[in-house]
C-alpha cells in the first residue's frame, strides 16, 4: 500500500468514542458521532504554529449539556428557532416540544442524537469520515416531525481544507418540509499574537430580515447598514450580533465569509454553496469567537411561508435528496 499522510483514528475521551481525521503535521478534526456528529475541533498548522480555526468545548461533558455553544452543531430539520414550536404543511398541523416559558422551538430536534458511524477511510485523496442517522430509530424525533427521512454528513480533510458534505433523504411516502443549517463557532484570534478586538469580519450578504423581540422573522427585510454592512469587513470589537442575514453574494458558486488577523497574517474562510441563502452572524458574549451560520431557509421559514412570504423552505418528494457542502480553510 503507498503511504499516504492522511490517517483516521479513534479514541475513547470521557466515555464518548472521538474520531480524528488528520493530515500528518497540517491538519486535525475531531468529531464525536455521539453527540449529533459534531466537529467540534480543527486545528491547521502553519509550520510548528497550530492555530484553532473551531473554537471548541473546554470538554465533552461541557458540549453534552451545551451542545449548541460549541463547535459545529447540526440543525435540522428546521435552523434556529420556530414561534411556539407550531406549523403547518400540506393542510395539517404539527407542534415540536418546547419550554413551558420559551416562546420559540430552537435548533432542531438532532442536537445531541447519536449517529453512526457508516465507514471512514484514508489514502491520497484525504482522511474521510461518514455518518448518518435514520429518524425511524428515534421515536422523540418521529413523534415531533413524523416525516421519515435519512441524514449522511461526510467530513473530508485534504490539503488542510476541512469539506462538510451533507445529505438528506425523504425515506417517506409524502413530501417532506426541509430545514437545515449548521451553527460553527470560529476562533477570532489566529495565532498567539493576534488581537480579537482588531480582526476583521466580512459576510456576503446585502440584506437582513427583521426580527422582533423573540428573534423572530417579522417578515420584513432591509438592506444592510452600519455595523450591520459586513460586505467590505468591519473590526470585531464592534459587532454584537444576532441576526439573520440574506441576500447572499456568490462568487464561482460559493458564499465566502471571512476572518482575517492583520496583525497576525492568519485567516480563515467559510464557504457554503448556492443551497445556503441565508446567514447567520452571530458573536456569543465575553468570548473571542464568532458563528458563521449558513442557512437553506431562515429563522420561522415555514411559518413565513404560511402568510404568503417565500422563505426557501424545502419540499423533498419521496426518494428525494437534498445536498450541500460547506469548507473551512486557513486563508
Amino acid at each position: 500500500m503507498a503511504h499516504t499522510s492522511y490517517s483516521v483514528a479513534a479514541k475513547t475521551i470521557e466515555g464518548f468514542q472521538v474520531y480524528y481525521i488528520q493530515q500528518d503535521n497540517k491538519a486535525i478534526a475531531e468529531i464525536v458521532p455521539a453527540l449529533g456528529n459534531n466537529c467540534y475541533a480543527f486545528r491547521v498548522a502553519d509550520g510548528d504554529t497550530w492555530l484553532n480555526l473551531i473554537d471548541a468545548p473546554p470538554d465533552l461533558a461541557t458540549l453534552e449539556e451545551r451542545p449548541t455553544a460549541y463547535g459545529n452543531p447540526i440543525l435540522f430539520p428546521f435552523p434556529n428557532r420556530i414561534r411556539d414550536g407550531a406549523w403547518q404543511f400540506e393542510g395539517k398541523t404539527y407542534q415540536f416540544d418546547k419550554l413551558p416559558e420559551s416562546p420559540t422551538t430552537i435548533h432542531g430536534l438532532l442536537l445531541n442524537q447519536p449517529y453512526q458511524v457508516e465507514s471512514h477511510t484514508a489514502d491520497e485523496d484525504g482522511a474521510t469520515l461518514v455518518c448518518s442517522l435514520n429518524s425511524q430509530d428515534f421515536p422523540e424525533v418521529v413523534r415531533q416531525y413524523p416525516f421519515p427521512f435519512k441524514i449522511e454528513i461526510t467530513y473530508t480533510l485534504k490539503d488542510a481544507v476541512l469539506t462538510m458534505e451533507i445529505s438528506i433523504k425523504n425515506t417517506g411516502h409524502r413530501n417532506m418540509p426541509v430545514g437545515f443549517g449548521i451553527h460553527p463557532y470560529f476562533s477570532v484570534d489566529l495565532g498567539t499574537e493576534a488581537d480579537a478586538s482588531e480582526a476583521v469580519i466580512t459576510v456576503p450578504a446585502a440584506e437582513y430580515w427583521e426580527l422582533d423581540e423573540v428573534l423572530v422573522p417579522t417578515g420584513k427585510r432591509h438592506g444592510v447598514n452600519g455595523t450591520l454592512d459586513l460586505q467590505t469587513g468591519q473590526p470585531f470589537a464592534k459587532l454584537k450580533l444576532d441576526h439573520v442575514f440574506t441576500d447572499v453574494q456568490l462568487v464561482d458558486g460559493v458564499s465566502r465569509c471571512l476572518i482575517e488577523n492583520k496583525d497576525t497574517g492568519y485567516g480563515m474562510v467559510m464557504e457554503s454553496d448556492a443551497q445556503f441563502r441565508e446567514l447567520v452572524v452571530y458573536t456569543p458574549p465575553n468570548r473571542d469567537a464568532i458563528c458563521f451560520e449558513p442557512y437553506t431557509c431562515p429563522t420561522d421559514a415555514i411559518n413565513l411561508e404560511a402568510r404568503g412570504i417565500p422563505a426557501g423552505v424545502i419540499v423533498l418528494a419521496p426518494d428525494e435528496t437534498f445536498s450541500g457542502t460547506v469548507r473551512f480553510l486557513l486563508q
